[in-house]
């Protein structure tokens, strides 16, 4: 699968990650860095939690910031803080 604007270069990398979230304040939203072997800045990052986030919690944006690193920025909506579980996360990053 190439996305718009991908010309091949390269194999789709993919696989789960553990996330565990600090807590997050109300209404605020931190960015989340874990390791990846061979993502690049250059990739186009899809991930996905694999079971239910606390309610009031939202991923909304997923890139990678520096060479091996997955960034999740995960946003709190709530009016309280919320200290997520860890759970796996899935990805899938094209070049």
């Amino acid at each position: 699968m190439l996305l718009d604007g991908d010309s091949g270069g390269g194999a789709v990398l993919q696989g789960t990650v553990a996330v565990d979230p600090p807590s997050i304040a109300k209404a605020s939203t931190t960015n989340i860095d874990v390791g990846v072997a061979g993502i690049t800045t250059g990739h186009k990052i899809f991930a996905q939690c694999q079971s239910d986030l606390e309610t009031g919690l939202a991923c909304v944006a997923t890139y990678c910031p520096a060479n091996g690193t997955l960034r999740l920025r995960i946003s709190n909506w709530s009016s309280s803080a919320i200290d997520g579980a860890q759970r796996a996360w899935a990805y899938q990053a094209y070049p």
